[in-house]
């Protein structure tokens, strides 16, 4: 269980990141937000953060503090260092063993500041011998144990959950072992996206000026076209960074550049600050690997150790859009299901075209004939983000929050290697067969790639006036559990909500598990692959309005994952062509057939990049005749 414990006054005592101007500095995961954690239980809790950072090595620990909810009815307090995380069987149970220092400590209670008639508990040591950081790392920990209650007597509130942690989503911040439920030592941050209240103060040299790049990401660009790279930074020094000097080499040139910050980073011995980083235009195709090192901090020279990394830029013809497919899978009778509809209206208004949403019902009126997967294993309600795990429409991978808009947003920022673009026609003048041609591209060579392409499609604006249509909602049911949280208006709503108007149904499920055949088993880069496929809904009960028919295509990767995807709306044979002759071609590249790209095409086949009046950008195989 997590409760939580609002302060913003925490800093007063516990010092957050800083670097201080003493030369001591204090390192933690932990932020100005407390919460408390336990099973409910008498038993031993041991609890860790881990540091392990090349920029520290050669920092002196010569402290060590915890805060713990309880500060009374605890036995055995301890502090600790430990490089590994070993347990020792001592008498009937299990116990931590660090092989680095252990110190005995007594809780004291200290008040909780911004928070009247509130104490929590601290444990701190201060090392006889301080303990030099070296490049394996350390755990850093703390050892309580909840005895038994008194017969008669149960444990109070800070027994049951004596531990205090605090928001965040470094893997390193927490480590738990509890000796009746995690029989071994586990990493818990992913779990429950919190970090342990632990503080070490730091002895050593800090510059004034250091900036160390934690990671570089590789990235794609278009030829000819200035980019940026994307980098994790830190500030490890003792003054704020209001600009950065940094040089980069690529091709066995090397270039200098400076970037300004509106908004001075801060010292922070943890946390990463995200900079993108201008680079100039490449002018070739292929993957080049960049060498970028910071130089320069407000000017001064740079005193940190870890400020240069190396990634790759892998340079295209032009930068294809990211559309990430999220599948639902719901049904009018389930009560929690409602939200899968609130997250899918939400996320078409923010998102629109940048990506494609299909609802696949069970169950009710809006069930297509060929349900693509079993229900019963994904459960109601369910979502695949592009086809990886099943999780909560709503919440994403998380409990609370609408975290599926998060996975949604950083899932848009994600490039892919791979372009599709689709259109979708009526076929016949009864509009009974729809006739669909995808073409994707592809920014690789690759033999047996094995990949497909899927189609489905959905239809918007359903919506019926029988029961079965009515969607059910348990909020009403839960409203207090709700309280305060995004979700609280559902429970305002009534029991059974009638008159919903339903998009992105799935109305043909027939091409869902992708074609055979239709993209090549080998693969060249910036090669358009053309692929028919036709859908006849000449029986289908489902589809209301044929007027608002969409056709979704997504590439499905080997392992069924989805690479991309792309939506277009069905229209006349003549609307295709009305559309097309409003668009003015901007600008015209031509490639080659293995990729080079061509400034004067001679007598050939090449593969033609058009970027169009509208913004978009298409593909296709040309022939020049000298």
């Amino acid at each position: 269980m997590l409760g939580k414990l609002i302060t913003s006054c925490i800093v007063g005592f516990a010092a957050l990141s800083a670097v201080a101007a003493d030369e001591s500095s204090t390192f933690t995961y932990a932020g100005d937000v407390l919460q408390y954690w336990g099973k409910g239980k008498a038993e031993i809790y041991d609890v860790a953060m881990r540091i392990e950072d090349p920029a520290l090595v050669g920092k002196k620990i010569t402290g060590i503090r915890a805060l713990i909810h309880a500060y009374e009815g605890i036995e055995s307090t301890s502090l600790w260092l430990s490089k590994e995380l070993t347990l020792e069987k001592e008498g009937s149970v299990k116990v931590t063993v660090p092989d680095t220092y252990s110190a005995e400590v007594t809780p004291e209670k200290i008040p909780l500041p911004g928070v009247d008639d509130y104490s929590i508990g601290q444990l701190s040591v201060s090392l006889d011998t301080p303990y030099v950081l070296t490049e394996e790392g350390i755990y850093v920990g703390y050892s309580l144990t909840v005895p038994v209650a008194e017969k008669g007597s149960s444990l109070t509130a800070t027994q049951q959950y004596p531990v205090l942690v605090s928001p965040s989503d470094n893997p390193l911040s927490l480590y738990i072992r509890a000796s009746k439920d995690f029989l071994k030592w586990l990493p818990y941050n992913e779990k429950l996206g919190v970090a342990a209240a632990i503080y070490v103060t730091l002895e050593g040299e800090f510059s004034e000026y250091s900036v160390g790049i934690k990671q570089l990401n590789s990235t794609y660009a278009s030829v000819d076209k200035k980019f940026t790279m994307r980098a994790a930074v830190n500030n490890m020094g003792k003054k704020d960074v209001s600009s950065i000097g940094y040089t980069y080499s690529v091709g066995g040139k090397t270039f200098e550049r400076t970037l300004e910050f509106s908004d001075p980073i801060v010292p922070d011995l943890v946390n990463s600050t995200i900079v993108d980083l201008p680079i100039d235009a490449l002018p070739e195709l292929g993957d080049f690997n960049i060498d970028l090192t910071i130089d320069k901090v407000n000017g001064m020279d740079n005193f940190c150790s870890q400020s240069s990394a190396s990634a790759y830029v892998h340079v295209l013809p032009y930068l294809p859009v990211h559309r990430p497919m999220l599948e639902e899978f719901t049904g009018t009778w389930c009560g929690w299901c409602i939200r899968g509809y609130v997250a899918l209206e939400s996320l078409n208004e923010e998102f629109g075209d940048n990506i494609v949403l299909a609802a696949y019902h069970d169950g009710d009126p809006m069930q297509a004939d060929d349900f693509p997967l079993d229900p019963v294993y994904l459960g109601f309600p369910s979502a695949i983000l592009d086809r990886g795990p099943s999780e909560d429409p709503y919440h994403g991978t998380g409990s609370n929050g609408f975290g599926m808009r998060k996975e949604v947003e950083a899932s848009i920022a994600a490039m892919v290697p791979a372009d599709i673009q689709l259109e979708a026609v009526w076929s016949d003048t009864d509009r009974t067969r729809i006739s669909v041609k995808s073409t994707v591209t592809f920014f690789e060579d690759k033999e047996d790639a094995g990949y497909k392409v899927g189609y489905v499609l959905l239809n918007n604006g359903l919506t019926g006036t029988d029961a079965g249509w009515f969607q059910s909602n348990y909020f009403p049911k839960y409203a207090l559990q709700y309280i305060g949280t995004e979700l609280e208006y559902l429970t305002k709503w009534t029991s059974i909500v009638p008159n919903l108007v339903f998009n992105d149904v799935v109305v043909d499920a027939a091409g869902v598990k992708g074609v055979d055949g239709s993209v090549p088993s080998d693969i060249n880069f910036n090669m358009p692959y053309e692929y028919d496929f036709s859908f006849d809904i000449a029986g289908n009960r489902v589809i209301q309005d044929k007027d608002k028919l969409y056709v979704a295509a997504f590439i499905l990767n080997p392992d069924g994952t989805i690479l991309n995807s792309n939506k277009t709306r069905v229209v006349s044979g003549d609307a295709v062509e009305s559309v097309g002759s409003d668009l003015v071609e901007e600008s015209a590249e031509y490639y080659s057939l293995s990729g080079a790209r061509v400034a004067s095409p001679q007598q050939g086949v090449y593969v033609k990049v058009s970027k169009m009046s509208d913004g978009s950008v298409r593909t296709g195989k040309v022939s020049v005749l000298r």
